[in-house]
């Protein structure tokens, strides 16, 4: 195998943590699930009452049940059908971390437009999160 073709100590470092992410986020999903069809924890809308919103626009949804918005969420992850968000914020933190770890390694090769790059990725998903900004609505 040529030097070409080989992946670079960046390329395998993201991998290998995506890779991590990507099976924890997995099992949180999983994790999430069952507790909220088993019904270990209370959930905000009732396993039985999902046909009765599924085609609901989400401004409809959100006033029937009481969901919560934004980031709200968090103070109701002691409920059943809240818990599996864990699962989908490590996978959607997935870039950020990745980012964050291959960052070290750029900035000690000295490879300063990666660096920037990856500094200005980080922020705008980092604001793009926080809510600040949004698309007009």
């Amino acid at each position: 195998m040529s030097n070409k073709t080989k992946p670079s100590e960046e390329q395998l470092l993201y991998a290998s943590v995506l890779q991590k992410i990507s099976l924890g986020g997995l099992g949180l999903l999983i994790i999430g699930f069952i507790v909220y069809v088993s019904g270990l924890l209370p959930p905000i809308v009732p396993v039985s009452k999902i046909p009765e919103y599924w085609g609901l626009r989400v401004d409809e949804f959100i006033e029937k049940t009481g969901m919560p918005v934004g980031w709200n969420w968090i103070p109701y992850l002691t409920r059943g059908d809240i818990l599996s968000f864990l699962g989908i914020i490590l996978l959607a933190a997935g870039t950020v971390v990745c980012f964050a770890v291959v960052l070290p390694a750029f900035a000690r090769k000295k490879d300063t437009p990666f660096v920037i790059i990856v500094i200005i990725q980080i922020l705008i998903l980092l604001l793009a999160a926080s809510g600040f900004v949004t698309g007009g609505h």
